[in-house]
């Protein structure tokens, strides 16, 4: 499964998604502008992640089809276990 990586242009926002268009992202502003970061194959994550770190965010992008958060991480191997928690 292929994952879409956008940022908006003018926040730290970011959004993944399953639609390579990006064009079922929310408007978060009036100035929201969503740009394509990169594509994230699942089934490629590199060490030490795997694809069942990330099984709750796998079912949102199935039922929703995107997944909204703020990006303030500076180092994802610092993230907390069971991540991701946020929306």
């Amino acid at each position: 499964m292929l994952i879409y990586v956008f940022r908006d242009e003018g926040t730290q926002n970011l959004a993944l998604t399953i639609d390579v268009t990006g064009h079922n992202l929310r408007t978060v502003s009036l100035s929201t502008d969503w740009i394509f970061i990169e594509a994230i194959d699942t089934l490629r994550f590199p060490p030490p992640w795997n694809v069942a770190d990330f099984q709750c965010l796998l079912r949102w992008l199935w039922v929703d089809g995107f997944y909204l958060f703020e990006a303030g991480v500076k180092d994802p191997k610092s993230l907390p276990a069971g991540w991701p928690r946020f929306r």
